[in-house]
């Protein structure tokens, strides 16, 4: 049984999660372009049986047109999945939830267009796969990627989270130039292994080897980082570029590498690969912490700070942890 704490709505009305998963799945099987006459008919019985099923269909057809419009290769190969029609339709009746009273929806609100990202991991899980083009792409935990590859180009939409690419050799003629983008710019490789972070008020890259060309979303701002060197850039503006630490690409073999971090940004680095709220009392927050963490293995580097560290542990739930300073007895 599906279980959700939110309210769905259609036309601006709540409406029953049934009825509304069952406009989502009747959307992917239509989508596929695979339906059959008798299928066709079916749906139209539905629609027909009760106003609540029309209502439902008009919204959710209305949504899937706004998908269209974001990208309609990536939205329709998103929603037209057959041997997962189940969970794509899940996905959709979520959006459904997401239009709010108003019965309009925020398709570009992260939730919704990671949901229906061509790739995508899970807190705590990373996935590395080779692109057609030939260029290598890691995605980080919690990371969620859209692929947009045509005759001018190949351009990776970062909807959250990180990557890490190795770009191909551009073999093709016209030259394809390879760039990410994020809310707040863009980044294009120059021959380039190199990361890409979207943060709420900024965006991080850093070079891991030839350079990267950056562009702000608004003002035309650019900058060129080399090997070795990372930038920030916000929707306006970029930052100046300086020397990145190799440590910042430990996630890609599983660790969590730390010299002399702040124990704040370490749990709120540590929180990406597990599930549930990880925080720290103000009075630990500044402390700093080095090592190398394996992050297959939360639970063991929380019970281990203890060792290195004036602190406790305290487990309020499973998924509820808090580091406080160590009690006087």
């Amino acid at each position: 049984m599906l279980k959700t704490s939110h309210q769905v709505y259609a036309g601006g009305q709540p409406i029953d999660l049934k009825i509304a998963m069952q406009a989502a799945e009747w959307l992917t099987t239509l989508m596929s372009g695979q339906a059959t006459k008798a299928e066709q008919q079916a749906w139209a019985s539905w629609r027909a049986q009760h106003p609540d099923h029309e209502r439902a269909w008009t919204h959710i057809e209305h949504v899937s047109a706004g998908f269209r419009q974001l990208d309609a290769q990536a939205g329709r190969k998103a929603l037209a999945r057959r041997p997962a029609t189940r969970r794509q339709a899940l996905k959709l009746a979520m959006v459904l939830a997401a239009s709010g009273a108003t019965g309009t929806l925020g398709l570009r609100s992260q939730g919704a267009r990671s949901a229906l990202a061509d790739l995508s991991t899970s807190i705590g899980q990373r996935r590395e796969l080779r692109l057609a083009d030939g260029s290598n792409l890691h995605l980080n935990a919690d990371s969620a990627v859209n692929v947009h590859f045509s005759a001018s180009e190949r351009r990776l939409e970062l909807v959250k989270g990180e990557v890490f690419i190795t770009t191909a050799k551009e073999a093709g003629r016209p030259y394809r130039p390879f760039l990410v983008e994020t809310t707040h710019g863009q980044a294009q490789a120059l021959g380039t292994r190199y990361s890409v972070r979207q943060k709420e008020a900024h965006t991080v890259v850093a070079v891991e080897q030839g350079a990267v060309r950056l562009r702000s979303r608004e003002g035309g701002a650019h900058q060129l980082i080399q090997a070795g060197q990372g930038a920030s850039m916000t929707a306006r503006r970029i930052g100046a570029a300086h020397a990145v630490s190799p440590d910042i690409w430990g996630w890609r073999q599983g660790l969590l590498l730390a010299d002399g971090m702040l124990l704040s940004e370490f749990l709120r680095q540590l929180g990406r690969y597990r599930h549930g709220l990880l925080g720290c009392d103000e009075t630990v927050a500044g402390l700093r912490i080095s090592g190398v963490f394996p992050l297959q293995d939360t639970q063991a580097v929380l019970l281990s700070l203890p060792h290195s560290l004036p602190v406790e542990i305290h487990f309020r739930t499973r998924f509820w942890v808090r580091v406080q300073p160590t009690s006087r007895r």
